[in-house]
């Protein structure tokens, strides 16, 4: 069976019709020296049949997310998406729908978008957040390129304990935007106050930093707002587990100015670490400043509540040259998902979960302390993972765990903190029982 149906008759007639006479002439303006001569290594094509059989073979390789004993974290959390939330979300006319540019025909999606907005304000205690980003890594990104734009200075602080891709992701975007990047180094898995405030000058942006770290260590995020504010520079943090605002104290309350990163944790599949759901949120000096789609709150000509794309220039569609969107259809859609799983949970579900993740994760830590050959370096508040320090290569333990159906990250952490010996990050959600727990205890116990 042919992919595309077009017939050699078909491509004749077109042809024709152009006033060409092959498709070889189509392309006599590109140098011959250039031109590809010979077959491309890719084999020969296959039927429908043999395609479908094939990629269903290399699908049955992958290990599903919901499998049990599962225990990876680092971003890509495994929690429990209510049913409602798909079959919600699945109703065609959020399934298809496109950008809102005009309201009066996207009344539902907009409600929709201003209540997800409406749910990350209360959560981080900003004044304004933004219809969602990319991801977390990109939404740390844009919360750097603002601050730079919003101060005119070109020199950031970092914190050495951001997620690995995330560092990797700012520094990309700073290569290209001539700005600095300055390394803040750690003490004892969490950031160093005194080489903050060594690095700390006027012509610093913010200073960007993520709690709960790398390393799952909830930061002290009041202390280092103090450091900060001496001279009067912004402070970023970075959230990677948007779940843990469900019972941690909202940034807005220990003098952040901008909260950013990653909320696949509402109601969002793993879907291969992609895409996320990233999201901003900031003090109301930065409304104009922000990134991508706002929508507000106003009265129609009938006197009722409606809603609308605000302070556009931002977007894609007005003073295109000068607009700093980060946003497509397909985030709103993930941003639809927090939305309806927020709404289901509550504030005292939302709550109990988070809950949940700290209970189990800090048994999982009173238990692996027991066992005599793991060291656990870094004994400070977490919320749902922690590190631990193995005896032997990381690699071969994990290869030992998956054997015995354990499921466990695969990051390689020491590439970026070489200090650290056969490290390995755990993570405990409400999807892990006690019984879980209690057989990765007993099952490293056997294999160490």
């Amino acid at each position: 069976m042919k992919y595309i149906p077009v017939t050699k008759e078909q491509n004749e007639e077109m042809l024709k019709k152009i006033g060409v006479n092959s498709v070889d002439e189509l392309f006599s303006v590109i140098p011959d020296e250039v031109l590809l001569k010979e077959d491309l290594n890719i084999g020969e094509a296959l039927s429908e049949i043999e395609l479908k059989n094939k990629f269903k073979d290399l699908a049955e390789k992958n290990v599903p997310f919901n499998k049990k004993n599962f225990f990876i974290g680092e971003v890509a959390y495994n929690h429990y998406i209510p049913s409602l939330v798909k079959h919600l979300a699945g109703q065609s006319q959020f399934y298809t729908s496109y950008t809102p540019y005009q309201p009066e025909l996207s009344q539902g999606t907009l409600t929709a978008i201003y209540e997800f907005q409406s749910y990350i304000v209360n959560l981080t205690g900003m004044d304004v957040s933004n219809a969602s980003l990319y991801d977390g890594a990109t939404a740390a990104s844009e919360a750097m390129l603002m601050l730079c734009n919003h101060t005119n200075k070109d020199k950031v602080l970092v914190s050495t304990l951001l997620h690995p891709n995330v560092l990797d992701v700012l520094k990309t975007y700073a290569s290209v935007s001539d700005i600095e990047i300055i390394e803040v180094a750690s003490s004892d898995g969490s950031i160093s106050y005194s080489d903050l405030e060594e690095k700390l000058s006027n012509d610093i942006a913010c200073f960007i930093n993520q709690s709960p770290n790398i390393f799952g260590i909830i930061e002290d995020t009041s202390a280092i707002s103090k450091i900060v504010s001496k001279k009067n520079i912004s402070l970023v943090n970075v959230i990677l587990e948007a779940l843990s605002l469900g019972i941690i104290a909202p940034p807005g309350e220990k003098g952040v100015s901008v909260v950013c990163g990653e909320a696949q944790s509402f109601g969002n599949e793993i879907s291969f670490g992609g895409p996320g759901l990233g999201f901003i949120a900031a003090k109301k000096e930065f409304i104009r400043k922000l990134p991508g789609r706002i929508v507000g709150k106003t009265i129609d000509l009938d006197g009722k509540t409606s809603y609308v794309l605000t302070l556009r220039a931002r977007e894609q569609d007005i003073r295109r040259e000068k607009a700093t969107s980060n946003i497509c259809t397909n985030n709103s859609l993930c941003a639809l998902k927090a939305t309806i799983y927020l709404s289901t949970l509550g504030e005292e579900g939302l709550r109990e979960v988070a809950e949940q993740n700290v209970q189990k994760s800090h048994y999982a830590f009173s238990e692996l302390s027991k066992i005599g050959k793991i060291n656990i370096p870094y004994k400070k508040p977490f919320f749902n993972e922690f590190l631990i320090e193995l005896p032997e290569d990381t690699d071969i333990v994990r290869e030992k765990l998956y054997n015995r159906g354990i499921y466990v990250s695969t990051s390689h952490l020491e590439k970026y903190h070489p200090t650290l010996k056969n490290p390995l990050i755990l993570a405990f959600t409400e999807l892990n029982s006690k019984e879980e727990i209690d057989y990765l205890v007993k099952t490293l116990k056997e294999v160490l």
